[in-house]
C-alpha cells in the first residue's frame, strides 16, 4: 500500500470521526464507532502516537458538551472590537485542515520527524483541553447571519458545524503552527510560508468571531512551545534530498486540493444546499 493511499485513509478516517462525534456524541456507541478510525490510523502508520491522536481527537467536542452548562467566559480587549465580522476570511479560516494535516502529512518524510511532529500536535492538544475545561468560554458571535454570498454562506455553514465552546486558546492556531514548524524541519521555503499562512489564520479565527485575540495568541504561543519541546533541531536522523527537493511541489498539490474543496463548496452553494437561512 503506497503512502498516498494510507494517508488518504487515515484522513478520511478523522473525518469520519469528527462528524459522527459531532452528531452523535451523547450515546456510548458514538465514540466506540469513534474508534474504530483510531485502529485503522494504527494499522496505517504503525505507531501508537497517531492513534492517540486519533483517540483524543474526539474529546474537543466530548469536554465542550461537558461544560455546556457551566458559566462560560468571553476575554474580550479592545482588538477584537476593533475587528468586526468580516466573512470573506472563512476562506482562510477553513484552510486549517489542510495547513495543519494535510501539508505535513505530505511533506514530511522520516519515522523521527514524524514521531516528533505527532507528540507536538498531542502536546498542544492536551494543554487546550485542559483550557476549555478549567476556563469554559464561548464564541464571540454565535447567532445566525443573513446569508446574503457565498462567504457569508460558507461562514454560516462552519457556525452551524462548529460548537461554539472550547475557544481559550485556540487548536486552531496551534495546529497550524505545529504543521509549519513540521514543514520547517523538512524544507526551510515551505515551513515559512506555511508559517506566514499560520499568522493568517490566527488573524481569520477573529475576522469569523470564532476566536478572541487572546485565543489566538496562546494559540501560537502553543505552537512555539511545541516547537522547542519536540521539533527544534530535528530529524536527526538524515532525510533525503530528493524528499527536501520535492517538498515545495508536494505542498502545491495541497493548495490544488483545497481549491478543489472551495469549488465543490460553490457548487453546494449554487445549488441551495447547506444552511437553510439562505
Amino acid at each position: 500500500m503506497t503512502r498516498i493511499v494510507q494517508w488518504a485513509l487515515v484522513i478520511a478516517s478523522l473525518i469520519c470521526a469528527l462528524l459522527y462525534v459531532r452528531f452523535q456524541w451523547g450515546g456510548p456507541a458514538a465514540y466506540l464507532l469513534a474508534l474504530l478510525p483510531v485502529l485503522l490510523v494504527y494499522v496505517v502508520s504503525r505507531t501508537w502516537l497517531a492513534a492517540a491522536f486519533m483517540f483524543l481527537l474526539p474529546m474537543y467536542f466530548v469536554i465542550g458538551q461537558a461544560t455546556v452548562n457551566r458559566t462560560h467566559y468571553q476575554p474580550f480587549i479592545w482588538l477584537d472590537h476593533a475587528m468586526p465580522v468580516w466573512p470573506a476570511w472563512i476562506a482562510i479560516y477553513g484552510s486549517l485542515y489542510m495547513c495543519a494535516f494535510l501539508l505535513p502529512l505530505v511533506i514530511v518524510r522520516g519515522d523521527e520527524l514524524f514521531r516528533q511532529s505527532m507528540k507536538a500536535y498531542i502536546f498542544v492538544m492536551l494543554v487546550a483541553y485542559a483550557g476549555f475545561w478549567l476556563y469554559p468560554t464561548v464564541a464571540p458571535l454565535t447567532e445566525k447571519k443573513v446569508v446574503d454570498g457565498f462567504a457569508e454562506w460558507s461562514l454560516q455553514l462552519f457556525y452551524d458545524i462548529d460548537q461554539p465552546y472550547g475557544c481559550f486558546p485556540s487548536l486552531h492556531v496551534a495546529y497550524s503552527f505545529v504543521g509549519a514548524f513540521a514543514c520547517y524541519r523538512m524544507h526551510r521555503g515551505v515551513g515559512i510560508a506555511a508559517a506566514v499562512w499560520s499568522v493568517m489564520i490566527g488573524l481569520s479565527t477573529v475576522y469569523t468571531k470564532q476566536h478572541f485575540v487572546v485565543d489566538a495568541i496562546a494559540g501560537g504561543i502553543m505552537g512555539a512551545a511545541a516547537y522547542w519541546l519536540f521539533l527544534k533541531g530535528r530529524p536527526y536522523q538524515p532525510v533525503s534530498d530528493d524528499d527536501r527537493r520535492l517538498a515545495p511541489r508536494r505542498s502545491l498539490y495541497v493548495v490544488a486540493a483545497y481549491l478543489v474543496v472551495i469549488g465543490v463548496m460553490w457548487t453546494a452553494y449554487q445549488l441551495g444546499l447547506g444552511t437553510p437561512s439562505r
